[in-house]
Parts: C-alpha cells; structure tokens; sequence
C-alpha cells in the first residue's frame, strides 16, 4: 500500500516539471491574420473572396451597392416627353344610328290586301309599304272630312256677315256669332287633321273611296318584312316591315373605368369584325357616355362609322381599337410601374447606388406601356427593368 501512494505521489512532481518547463506560445501577426481570417468565414461561408453586398432600406430610400448581383440586374431610364400615339383594344356591338331604323305596322286595325316592297330594296320617305282595308281608318277619315266641311261652310257664313256689318245690313251680335263659329269649326278641323298626321298621314289625301296606305317613315332599306296579304292585324300588334338606314351606323364600345382618361370626343378608331379581319373600319368618337355599369365597371362610349360596304350589320359583336394622339406625354415601360395597396409607384434614382420610392398617376395605355399623368418631369432617371428586385 505505501508502494502505491509513493507511485502517484512522483508521478504528480514529474508533471509539475513538465508544466513549469514548457514555454508559452508565441502569437505572431501571421498567426493573428489566419484567426481573423477564420472568424470572418463564419459569416462569409468556406470561400474567403467572397463578399456579400447587402440591400439596405431607410424609409422609401433604398441603398442598392454597384457591386451586388441585384444591382446587375436593373436597368435605368432617363425621362423624355415625347409625342404619343396611345391606343388600347376593347369590344362593342353595332347598333342603328338614332332616327335611322324605323319598325312599322298599321296604325288601325285592318285586313292586309296588297303589298308594294320586298326584302332588300331600297326606299325613300313616303313609299308605299302595304295596303290595309280598315273601318276605323275609314270613320277616322269621315270625321276629318266633316270637319273640314263645316270649317268651310262656317268661314263662308263669317265672311258673308262681315260684309253685311260693313254694310249697316246685319249688327255686331250677328257678325260676332257667325266668328265664334268659324273659329270652332277651324279648331275642330285641326284636330282632326292633326290625328292622321300622328299617323303619318296626309289628310289632304285622306277618302272614304281609298283604303289606308302604309308608308315608310324613313329612306332606308327594307331589313325585315313579315307582310302577308289577307292578314288581319290590329294597331298593336309586331312590327311586319323594319326600315333601316344602315349607310351610317354606331358602334357602341364598353370602355373600362381605367381608360377614359385616354378618350376624347372627335377621337378616330378602328372596328374590326371576325368576318372581315383584314378590312378595319374607321370611326370617330360621337358620344361618350356619361353613366357607369356597376357589373362591367364601363362605360359606353359611341362611335360613327361610315358602312358604305355594309360589314357592319346591327346586333353584331365586334373588336375596337382606340388611337389617341399625346403631345409631350411621358411614357414609361409597364415593367417600372409597381403598386401595392395603396398606389402606383417606381424607384427614381436620386445618387449613386441610392433610389427613391415615388407615387405616380399612370394609366395603362398598350399592352407593355403605361402614360404618366403626374409624379415625373422629364429627365428623372428611374428603374425601367429590375423594379420587382427593391420591392
């Protein structure tokens, strides 16, 4: 036993010499460089010429340094105001011009006994369409003739008295009475007169011996006709012949909320239509609507169009596109625009490596272009491409 405490007892002196003798170590510059060298790569990965470049965002200012990859990938833009041709594509559906389409049926209730025009020609105001036999038409016209007779008869009476009063023959009494009655009488014929003209009608043609003659209101073309002869066919009833005047026409677009700003009275469009792709069809913008579709979000905006060819037919679904010539406008690539809830913005660069976040009011006018309402003035310098990367 006391040989085994003698044992560890040496074995612990010969270790303190050991650690008494042996020096400290030295550390060198070279030393110190490789430990700094080894505590950067704890941030900079196992590649020590790797250097990371980070973004850095005070408030809407962004600091993008020259070297990092996010700076390689944007693409500066120097404002320039330039003239503009601004167009856009939307849909509408062709329509009558107003006072150019006229349906027409028989003002009395009749039996149709003759036709006079066929589908496809041509008419002028007060061509014959058909021919109604009719009671009431007939009493219509024997009122109006009655009163037209007692109007002469009393107009004779009044001037008769008239010259009596001249002549001392007859009194003041007598020669008021025999007015009163004219007058009545002349009233009456007016207004009688005045119900077949309602009806287009001309009274001075109006006869107990002739049937009722149905007329076009409009010079136009016969577009529809349901005319069948032996018909019976009360006032009220559908239309048998349509009139229309399609040398004009509209074509009435839905304009999207966003690109009214872009439109002008007086503006020149193309209409396109899928049976004549190739032949667009000028139109100048007559009438911009004043309400809004709540569904749609649009509006109607109308345009005249010459339709010497008749491709443009009523009821029809067609393609517009709108052309608007912009002087001085700024114009910028679609790519610079981005928009968060509140508005459109884009990064303008103020510094080297320094951009600013600044609000706009742009408008979409091309598939790829946007037009700058208000926010830049020419020679601004903004991001064009890359804009997403700041976001």
């Amino acid at each position: 036993m006391y040989k085994t405490i003698i044992i560890i007892i040496l074995a612990f002196l010969i270790s303190c010499q050991n650690t008494e003798n042996k020096e400290p170590e030295s550390v060198t510059p070279e030393r110190g460089r490789q430990h700094q060298g080894r505590h950067r790569r704890g941030f900079r990965g196992n590649n020590p010429d790797r250097v990371t470049l980070k973004i850095e965002y005070r408030g809407d200012t962004i600091f993008v340094p020259s070297g990092s990859p996010v700076s390689k990938k944007l693409e500066l833009l120097t404002i320039k105001s330039q003239d503009y041709n601004a167009q856009f594509v939307t849909t509408g559906v062709v329509k009558p011009l107003s006072g150019h389409l006229a349906h027409v049926t028989t003002p009395f209730d009749g039996r149709v006994v003759k036709s006079f025009v066929r589908l496809g020609e041509k008419v002028r105001a007060g061509t014959p369409l058909f021919e109604v036999n009719s009671t009431d038409y007939l009493e219509t016209v024997r009122t109006c003739i009655q009163a037209r007779q007692q109007m002469e008869l009393a107009e004779k009476n009044f001037l008769r008295k008239k010259e009596l009063l001249e002549s001392g023959v007859t009194s003041r009494k007598d020669y008021d009475e025999a007015k009163m009655e004219f007058e009545l009488a002349e009233k009456e014929c007016e207004k009688t007169k005045s119900i077949l003209e309602i009806y287009n009608l001309n009274p001075q043609d109006a006869d107990m011996a002739k049937p009722l003659i149905v007329r076009s209101p409009i010079a136009g073309e016969i577009v529809q006709t349901d005319i069948i002869v032996g018909q019976y066919i009360k006032s009220d009833a559908e239309p048998i012949v349509t009139v229309a005047d399609l040398e004009k026409i509209w074509v009435i677009a839905r304009v999207k909320e966003k690109d009214l700003g872009t439109i002008n009275l007086k503006d020149r469009a193309e209409v396109i239509t899928e049976s004549f792709p190739d032949k667009p069809i000028k139109g100048i913008v007559n009438y911009i609507g004043n309400i809004m579709d709540e569904q749609t979000r649009s509006v109607e905006v109308y345009l005249e169009c010459d339709n010497q060819e008749r491709i443009l037919k009523p009821g029809m679904f067609v393609t517009i596109r709108f052309y608007r010539e912009l002087d001085n406008a700024i114009v910028i690539p679609s790519s610079a625009l981005l928009q968060d809830e509140e508005s459109s913005y884009i990064f303008m660069r103020i510094a080297p490596d320094l951009y600013l976040k600044k609000s706009i009011y742009a408008e979409t006018i091309g598939e790829r272009t946007v037009i700058v309402r208000s926010g830049l003035n020419e020679g601004d310098n903004i991001i064009s491409e890359g804009a997403i990367y700041l976001r």
